[in-house]
């Protein structure tokens, strides 16, 4: 079968979820099926990990759509001037907060970016479209009709954008504007054949919200190393790129809320480390100054066990939606783990059996406490997170999942 893939991110390096959650199903899927990978370039990506990419899968066509072509478009350098000014004067503005949500800056879909995408899709005889990522969804209005096409939801928006705004008072103009959103989002999910969700909740979610087409679940796989627990080394870890919000607004709780308040003088071995791309020096000085606790900043690293395993690992979502790739890298590590209601939304692990579950910070710091003063608690959690890791998510159990949606259409 020949699939084409259209993405807005590219699946390598494996800096995000949302990376991972590609890589790991094309890796499989290329062995059974035809792919092609359009890549709607939003930044200048390395040529580097394009080449790289296409080293490790001979086996699969990557094209790419230029930045350089949308750079011809007036509108796009236009809005892309404004949103830069905006960032960096108006950043922390409300308005500008609910703008950012509402009016996402992203792809316009050009008659050359359309003409583009159709050409490609006729050229390797495609059976399936497999569109991915939010800022791709308005793309089905400009696909053949005769070609099946799946929607991969990593997160859905309305539910992002309505944690993301619960706290802030919305204009009736905006509140307009984000049902407005949130419609053409379910208008558009309704013109795919199938839409993918990666949990039940979310596929709940959806069809609460009259959703008609065909929904059904695929989680995303980790291809993380599987470890069992053997000890805890003093160290805390926190998973997560500083550019997607939900990330930055977590750590930055954790550190003001809940970190702040541990008198770490009982626990004066323990260093947080921070794995992930992008996080300012200033931030990291910041949070060093809050919290007198040693911090070790990594940046992104190829292999997250030579850092993360031995770690309890942090995981302060408070808003977003989809699911938390990171959870399932510290199960799989034996790493045990706290999070959010949110964090662990649409999966299996639950409170006081495979890990600690809080939404406030006096809840937060009790169970970090207790996690980091037990071994036995440890052992048993770490435990029981892998059962549930093994039986539910591994790669293998969740690309044939895949391979199945493939199969029925």
């Amino acid at each position: 079968m020949n699939i084409t893939i259209i993405t807005p991110s590219f699946p390598y390096p494996l800096t995000s979820g949302g990376a991972q959650a590609q890589f790991n199903m094309i890796d499989r899927i290329r062995k059974i099926h035809n792919i092609t990978i359009i890549y709607i370039e939003n930044r200048n990506t390395s040529k580097k990990n394009i080449m790289a990419l296409q080293s490790m899968w001979p086996d699969v066509r990557i094209v790419t759509y230029p930045v350089i072509r949308q750079l011809t478009y007036p509108r796009y350098v236009c809005d892309k001037a404004v949103r830069a000014f905006k960032l960096l004067f108006m950043s922390h503005n409300v308005r500008f907060i609910v703008e950012r949500a509402l009016k996402p800056y992203g792809i316009y879909f050009t008659k050359d970016l359309v003409g583009f995408i159709n050409d490609t899709i006729t050229r390797h005889n495609t059976d399936i479209i497999q569109v991915e990522f939010f800022q791709c969804l308005h793309l089905v209005n400009y696909l053949p009709q005769n070609i099946k096409k799946i929607f991969i939801h990593h997160e859905i928006r309305f539910i992002r954008n309505q944690r993301l705004l619960s706290h802030i008072k919305l204009t009736r103009k905006e509140t307009k504007l984000f049902e407005t959103v949130k419609q053409q989002e379910i208008n558009d999910l309704n013109k795919y054949d199938t839409v993918v969700t990666l949990t039940d909740t979310d596929k709940n979610i959806l069809s609460s919200n009259n959703v008609k087409s065909d929904i059904v679940v695929s989680p995303a796989a980790v291809n993380t190393a599987v470890k069992n627990y053997n000890g805890w080394n003093n160290h805390i870890v926190f998973l997560g790129g500083y550019g997607h919000k939900p990330n930055a607004e977590g750590l930055d709780w954790f550190i003001n809320n809940v970190a702040s308040a541990i008198d770490w003088t009982k626990y004066n071995q323990v260093e947080l480390h921070m794995i992930g791309n992008g996080w300012p020096a200033s931030v990291i000085q910041h949070y060093k100054e809050s919290t007198k606790l040693p911090i070790t900043y990594h940046g992104f690293v190829e292999d997250l066990s030579s850092v993360a395993y031995g770690a309890i690992m942090i995981v302060p979502i408070l808003t977003g939606s989809g699911m938390r790739m990171k959870i399932l890298e510290a199960a799989s590590l034996g790493m045990p783990f706290i999070t959010t209601s949110v964090g662990v939304e649409g999966l299996n692990f639950k409170d006081n059996d495979s890990c600690f579950i809080g939404d406030t910070p006096a809840e937060w710091k009790d169970k970090l406490e207790r996690l980091m003063s037990c071994e036995e608690l440890r052992k048993q959690y770490t435990s029981k997170a892998l059962e549930i890791f093994q039986d539910n998510y591994s790669i293998d159990a969740l690309s044939k999942r895949r391979a199945e949606i493939y199969k029925q259409h």
